[in-house]
């Protein structure tokens, strides 16, 4: 991984040469979605960095298509310019673009972008309230309220949450159910949750009410608190799909308690659509067959892959396969 991190800070160095930035100092974060740094300049201004390579390719190729990365930073400038929200303002370089892209020694472009650094520490379970659940129901809201009046641009591009994603997740899995990594007995009722949520979402509306721009990825882990307040951050997985995704994923990792002050957030911005309570909990699922094709070819994600396919399966793709609300 060190040399890795070498690799990536020279990348790293070659993009902030195109920013007007004072004596910028670099510090690796992470690798995950991106690799992320955070900079910090002379005149005591922070950034985040992102080189837009995924650490598996099961992450999406998204990042190394220009027009996709281009349409993410320009939906949360608009983000930042037409709400109260605090989001990661994207950063124009000298050039004024908002992403930059910099010659890989293979040929290829690597996308990279620049962004607004936020304050705040990770949110975690014992920060979880009443308060926090409710404002992340509200900002949930207010962000589908921006995207549903939103003028896209018209080379807007990024991957889309629908029937033919969902059925590309379950085929995912299928080499561990062919290894017995995870039971056909369990993939039977993954597979039928899938089947159930695409009849579901075609019977849907697509228009600007329900279906647009969205999130994607609603965890905890891209949220931070900061003096009581809560900050969602990272859109690179943001989609075009069924508002009620981001709620699935959103509830899915949150305390089951919490649900309906998140809920009356949400309510108290937007009203939520016709059936939306079967909608929500069938998008948790389809999600989590999403991740759990992302853990199958990972080598370090075998051991939950293995415990969590039974207990998702039980709890409640079962459930749901028998039209049983298990969340409302």
């Amino acid at each position: 991984m060190t040399q890795k991190v070498a690799k990536y800070d020279e990348i790293a160095k070659q993009v902030l040469a195109t920013y007007h930035l004072l004596n910028p100092r670099l510090s690796f974060i992470r690798h995950s979605d991106n690799v992320t740094y955070k900079v910090t300049t002379a005149d005591s201004k922070s950034y985040l960095l992102r080189i837009h390579i995924p650490i598996t390719t099961a992450m999406g190729s998204h990042g190394s298509d220009f027009r996709m990365v281009n349409s993410e930073v320009a939906w949360m400038l608009a983000l930042s310019q037409e709400t109260d929200l605090t989001i990661q303002k994207p950063i124009r370089n000298e050039s004024g673009e908002l992403v930059t892209r910099i010659p890989g020694k293979d040929g290829s472009t690597i996308n990279t972008t620049l962004l607004s650094w936020i304050e705040g520490v990770p949110y975690h379970r014992d920060l979880e309230s009443e308060d926090t659940a409710y404002q992340i129901g509200r900002l949930l809201a207010i962000m589908h309220n921006q995207a549903s009046i939103w003028d896209i641009p018209r080379d807007f591009s990024r991957p889309r949450r629908d029937g033919e994603y969902f059925e590309r997740m379950l085929n995912g899995i299928q080499p561990a159910v062919s290894d017995n990594r995870i039971s056909r007995a369990d993939y039977s009722e993954l597979s039928k949750s899938v089947s159930l949520l695409i009849d579901l979402l075609g019977e849907m509306d697509e228009g600007p009410r329900n279906y647009g721009i969205m999130h994607a990825d609603t965890h905890k882990g891209n949220m931070l608190y900061d003096k009581g307040n809560i900050r969602l951050i990272d859109y690179s997985f943001c989609a075009i799909g069924n508002y009620m995704f981001d709620l699935g994923v959103c509830l899915s990792d949150m305390k089951d308690e919490l649900h309906g002050f998140c809920m009356h957030g949400y309510q108290s911005i937007r009203p939520l659509p016709d059936k939306y309570q079967r909608l929500i909990e069938g998008f948790f699922v389809g999600a989590m067959v999403g991740t759990f094709s992302y853990w199958v070819p990972n080598p370090d994600a075998q051991e939950i892959l293995a415990r969590k396919v039974p207990q998702i399966t039980r709890d409640y793709a079962v459930r749901f396969n028998r039209d049983e609300r298990f969340w409302f």
